[in-house]
């Protein structure tokens, strides 16, 4: 591939040459590391990266910068970072900007961005903005400019970090042959800074607290909580008592220390600040007031995100930092007056999505300005963002960009990661993509940050911790829908081979009776593959990808990649490649339910996860005897099928010579050595829920008395006698409700569905 391929027609700044006709020096160097790729090698690898982000669109190319960029970069942005931090200081501490007219009074006080509530609690040691992400562009004549702070949450700060992942592994030839600085230490030093603020507690806990899963950002958290080694809860997981926020596990409460917020200022605390909905951790201010628990980023850094506020940090700079800012904002405007000219990007004073006035159409625009109200509007000046180079659509060309920094605050004061995000825009209608953001290594490279020393000593554990209930949760109907759907693709894999080899009218006939002992699949497999019947095999894996996503941060990190190899069918599956299909899914979701089991600790997680499997294991199995035992004995051909989707054919064919009724139903229903009888799982189900932590001070639980009963009923059956099946298949659900009633009831049941029996 070749860089000088690349269209340069366009407005703005070009990238790649700049103002001149070949690339650019720090460009030729990665022109030399992709020169050993074609573009069919090129589009291999995108769509590689493409399934392993899971949706996220991550562009092929990297950006990179010139070392002259990097370092005005690095100077402007910690000098940025260190002047909105003592402005933090300022507006929720003595205002002293606002006391000398510096600020206009309507930023606090007719600024849905204050919160007032918080004046007088951020401490600029401890509270400060501990991480910080800046938009820059750079207009047509290569200057650099501020597009927009982000102190809240610096979106993309995990991204960022699985990007470089990504790219490593698809370009591992490049990073072998050239010098590019890691992001890693940079992330590490941010662990040191965590560390450091929880020395004040001996055995003090960092959380993250992040938006619900399956939100825009979650996945961007949860690589994020992954490299610091941060537990992941959301605001149902915390609870405030007695002035100090507190983590609700399974075992009980366990203080929190430092909680790592990667959500809004309005979506922290209902009990004190104006939200639309029911989120966040109700008094949460209070313990911050209080002293129990450190919020980083602060409470109230969403105030510094405000438009109106963007253009005077000029002003400021001088006043609090004594020197004029090296990267300023685009020139903006705020007041009673319109802006001249029609220029402009306009934001609403409370905050919103820009309104980009010079693309809009000619007379929709005009119509805006004249309907337009000044005091309702912060107004930025509009700039072309300069082309980078990308792959699109299987082509070659530039697109406009917007540059995403981040700063990271340690003891010895900001830094700059030497990577980030390009954001692209291909088109009105089209879904944004990223670029990984290059920094080359210039002399010696850096070394990754010393470990920060502890205060004290850490107590030995041999346990992981415990979960939450939101996760037990999660990892019930895991395993669950695991063990489901691996039942539901071996049984249709086995009846498609059938079907496809055998059509001998007695074999159609055994065909029909297991078909309805499945009656979601309905008559037509290939109907039931391609999603066209109820209970459909697409809306089961949709289900399982989307727990497994709520999952990634509790399972192996390899888990991404198996989740991304199970993909919804793009298009219907014709009738002579549903076997392919249904043989291809089988691979995936046996690694998924190895690596549940391998890479999980013996925790709480992992009991749920297995209670979850074992009941829907039961369940299925019943469900199958109880059906084929109506009517008169199924023949020998039902048999043979019977076993091979239980997985008991060589079982069974080292204990009997041939096939008949009542031992494959002894095998299936009471033997407990057997992995796949229904004996087995009621055993496993007795030893995991035995380790369960135990709520009731005298007897049983309710789902430990329905377990019992079942497994005596199990143990009670002697053949000949008929099975006790529809007695089994009515008890099994009662064991589902009472785990809930006991650990889960507390919960929304989010994940319950897809035809699954309680």
């Amino acid at each position: 591939m070749n860089l000088r391929d690349f269209s340069s027609l366009g407005a703005g700044y070009d990238e790649l040459s700049g103002w001149g006709e070949d690339l650019a020096q720090h460009w030729q160097w990665l022109q030399v590391g992709l020169s050993r790729y074609s573009e069919d090698e090129l589009q291999a690898r995108w769509l590689e990266m493409v399934r392993g982000q899971q949706g996220s669109h991550l562009d092929p190319i990297p950006a990179v910068l010139a070392e002259s960029d990097w370092s005005l970069l690095e100077r402007g942005l910690v000098q940025r970072a260190q002047l909105l931090n003592a402005l933090l200081a300022d507006a929720y501490g003595q205002q002293q900007m606002l006391r000398e007219g510096h600020l206009h009074p309507a930023l606090y006080y007719n600024n849905p961005r204050w919160l007032q509530p918080c004046h007088g609690m951020v401490d600029s040691d401890l509270a400060r903005l501990m991480f910080y992400a800046v938009d820059l562009v750079r207009d047509s004549q290569g200057q650099w400019w501020v597009l927009r702070d982000r102190t809240q949450c610096a979106a993309g700060l995990g991204a960022s970090l699985e990007n470089r992942r990504w790219m490593a592994r698809a370009y591992h030839e490049v990073f072998s042959d050239h010098q590019i600085q890691p992001v890693a230490p940079s992330y590490q030093a941010l662990r040191a800074a965590l560390a450091e603020l929880s020395q004040r507690t001996r055995g003090a806990r960092v959380v993250m607290l992040t938006s619900p899963s399956g939100s825009a950002r979650s996945s961007d958290d949860v690589a994020l909580a992954q490299f610091l080694g941060c537990p992941l809860v959301e605001g149902e997981d915390l609870s405030v008592r007695g002035g100090g926020v507190y983590l609700k596990l399974l075992e009980g409460l366990q203080p929190v220390d430092v909680l790592l917020r990667r959500i809004h200022d309005h979506e922290c605390d209902p009990l004190e600040i104006a939200v639309g909905g029911w989120s966040g951790v109700v008094g949460l201010l209070q313990a911050v007031r209080a002293g129990n628990v450190v919020v980083s980023n602060s409470l109230g850094s969403g105030w510094l995100e405000s438009p109106a506020l963007a253009h005077q940090l000029e002003e400021l700079a001088p006043v609090l930092l004594g020197q004029p800012l090296l990267i300023p904002s685009l020139v903006g405007h705020w007041g009673e007056q319109m802006p001249p000219g029609r220029d402009w990007v306009a934001r609403r004073f409370q905050g919103g999505g820009p309104v980009l006035l010079p693309e809009m159409e000619l007379h929709r625009r005009e119509q805006w300005w004249q309907q337009c109200n000044p005091d309702h509007w912060v107004f930025q000046r509009y700039c072309q963002p300069s082309r980078f180079p990308c792959w699109q659509g299987g082509r070659p060309g530039l697109l406009p960009g917007v540059v995403r920094c981040f700063l990271i605050s340690t003891s010895d004061g900001y830094r700059l990661v030497p990577g980030g995000l390009v954001r692209l825009r291909p088109g009105v209608g089209q879904p944004a993509f990223s670029k990984d953001l290059w920094r080359q290594v210039v002399g010696t490279p850096e070394a990754s940050p010393a470990r920060a020393s502890s205060g004290s000593d850490l107590v030995l554990s041999r346990s992981g911790g415990d979960v939450p209930s939101r996760v037990a949760d999660q990892f019930y109907w895991f395993g669950r829908y695991l063990e489901r759907c691996e039942s539901l693709v071996r049984f249709a894999r086995l009846l498609v081979q059938r079907q496809t080899h055998e059509a001998d009218a007695e074999t159609v006939q055994d065909l029909h009776r297991l078909l309805t002992c499945q009656g979601e699949m309905g008559s037509d497999l290939v109907n039931w593959v391609n999603g066209q019947q109820h209970d459909q095999l697409q809306s089961l894996l949709g289900h399982l990808r989307r727990l497994g996503a709520a999952l990634r941060d509790r399972v192996s990190a390899d888990l991404p990649r198996i989740l991304a190899a199970i993909q919804p069918l793009p298009e219907p599956v014709e009738g002579r490649r549903v076997l392919a299909y249904l043989e291809g899914l089988s691979v995936p979701i046996w690694a998924l339910v190895a690596i549940a089991r391998e890479s999980l600790y013996r925790g709480y997680g992992f009991r749920f996860l297995e209670i979850g499997r074992r009941l829907e294991r039961a369940m299925q199995t019943c469900d199958l005897l109880e059906h084929l035992s109506r009517g008169q004995q199924p023949g020998w051909g039902v048999l043979e099928v019977l076993l091979e989707v239980t997985d008991s054919g060589r079982t069974y064919s080292r204990r009997y010579p041939r096939l008949e009724w009542m031992p494959v139903l002894d095998l299936l229903l009471a033997d407990e050595t057997h992995p796949r009888s229904l004996a087995f799982q009621l055993r496993s189900l007795e030893e995991h829920c035995a380790r369960l932590p135990q709520r009731s001070l005298v007897g049983l639980g309710p789902h430990q008395e329905a377990l019992l009963r079942t497994r005596a009923t199990v143990q009670l059956w002697r053949p000949p006698q008929p099975a006790p099946l529809a007695e089994l298949a009515a008890s099994l659900p009662l064991i589902s409700q009472g785990l809930a009633a006991v650990y889960l009831t507390h919960l929304t049941p989010r994940f319950q569905g897809g035809g699954l029996a309680v």
